[in-house]
């Protein structure tokens, strides 16, 4: 198979030579006909030559970067997870060191994959994890300007007690929003639109979520599901028996005066006092090979709907 390799060395524990990489694609049979460090460049190199498969190597920014760029093109992708939470690579039950993953990428299947936008005004974006307001972005905003300990497992361990921390102390925001037409209004402390079940530290916000079905889930969490995000923060999980209010549809639009909110990875603020977004679902917009011997991905779907 004829592999462009997209590596962000930056990556995780920041440990991954480019060149053991390519010798793992090669040992496996397969012949890497480019190797880019950044999004811009895998473009460029696209438009010069024709692989037969994207190689992410990277963490959720990268791969999120790569299939928002990628989206409605027939390229497929595959992911050889480096960073920390891997989230989107956890969603697709890619798990694995790198040579185990790229021996069964000739046996691979591949799986449909939603890439929503966001409109904001005139300008629209692609996202390919989450959207939201309250305490995430605000979390993002912490970690950010943190070291970071190296080791995954201690950077995903940090990054849940910010969490935590910062949730102790929000302060619930208004938000009037509509899903589908359904109008939803109310003073949250956390506000996500998911395409994939987890967000940021491996924290399963909303486990029913199937980045190939075609639908967004709006999770909403009020004063009243503190004590159910507490628990997310320290275990990764919401707790036995507690659901957060959980919506599901194609087109979602947001007005509040909450203006820092999150798209992926990145931080969003926007200028004015007031946000009016829209957001809608581009079905099946990438397709990602993943291993036939890893059974279902981790995402079903879901027919339940509550509130």
């Amino acid at each position: 198979m004829r592999v462009t390799l997209l590596h962000n060395k930056s990556a995780g524990s920041e440990n991954h030579a480019g060149e053991e990489l390519e010798a793992s694609v090669r040992r496996a049979g397969h012949e890497i006909v480019d190797t880019v460090s950044s999004t811009e460049n895998l473009l460029s190199s696209l438009e010069a030559i024709a692989p037969e498969l994207v190689a992410i190597a990277g963490g959720d920014g990268t791969v999120s970067r790569a299939a928002c760029a990628l989206a409605g093109s027939s390229m497929p992708l595959t992911v050889l997870p480096l960073g920390t939470a891997n989230n989107t690579a956890l969603t697709l039950g890619v798990r694995g060191n790198v040579d185990e993953l790229v021996q069964h990428w000739s046996l691979g299947r591949f799986v449909p994959f939603d890439v929503p936008t966001l409109g904001t005004g005139d300008a629209t974006a692609h996202f390919s994890e989450a959207v939201g307001w309250g305490v995430f972005p605000s979390v993002m905003a912490r970690t950010k300007q943190m070291h970071s300990p190296g080791e995954p497992k201690r950077t995903l361990e940090r990054d849940r007690r910010v969490f935590q921390d910062v949730l102790e102390v929000s302060k619930p925001r208004a938000y009037e929003i509509s899903i589908d037409g359904r109008r939803v209004a109310g003073e949250f402390l956390l506000v996500e639109i998911m395409n994939i079940p987890f967000l940021g530290p491996q924290l399963a916000v909303s486990p029913e979520s199937d980045p190939s079905d075609g639908l967004l889930e709006l999770i909403v969490a009020t004063e009243s599901e503190r004590p159910a995000l507490l628990e997310l923060a320290a275990t990764g999980r919401i707790p036995a028996g507690t659901r957060l209010c959980t919506l599901r549809g194609r087109h979602i639009e947001v007005q509040t005066d909450d203006t820092a909110l999150h798209r992926d990875g990145s931080l969003v603020r926007d200028a004015t006092e007031r946000v009016e977004v829209s957001l809608d679902v581009r079905p099946a917009s990438v397709r990602y090979l993943v291993e036939s011997r890893a059974g279902q991905p981790t995402f079903f779907a879901s027919s339940t709907t509550s509130s």
